[in-house]
């Protein structure tokens, strides 16, 4: 990848708070400091850290680490689909513990 196009990829890039709000419309929690762990590398974060790409039809979030997809979210009118695919594991806080 040249120089040009990881400025361009990085000037995208949030971090994992900027999906905070529909990770809250799906489990009814905070989910910003709910620990993911990278299916491709191990790495351990919590959601907040992740690197969010969301200006395109969906968004991708993907590993600090290794840059490896963690999650893809789509959201339309009627529903939220959500690809966890790149996870070892998603831990949702209890809403009883939250």
């Amino acid at each position: 990848m040249n120089t040009e196009t990881l400025d361009e990829t990085q000037s995208l890039m949030l971090d994992g708070n900027a999906i905070a709000g529909i990770l809250y419309d799906l489990f009814s929690v905070e989910m910003t400091l709910a620990p993911v762990e990278c299916a491709a590398c191990g790495s351990i974060s919590a959601v907040g850290r992740l690197l969010a790409f969301v200006e395109s039809p969906g968004y991708v979030i993907r590993c600090p680490d290794c840059q490896g997809i963690i999650m893809r979210l789509a959201v339309t009118p009627g529903e939220i689909y959500l690809d966890v695919r790149g996870a070892s594991y998603l831990c949702i806080p209890r809403k009883d513990q939250a």
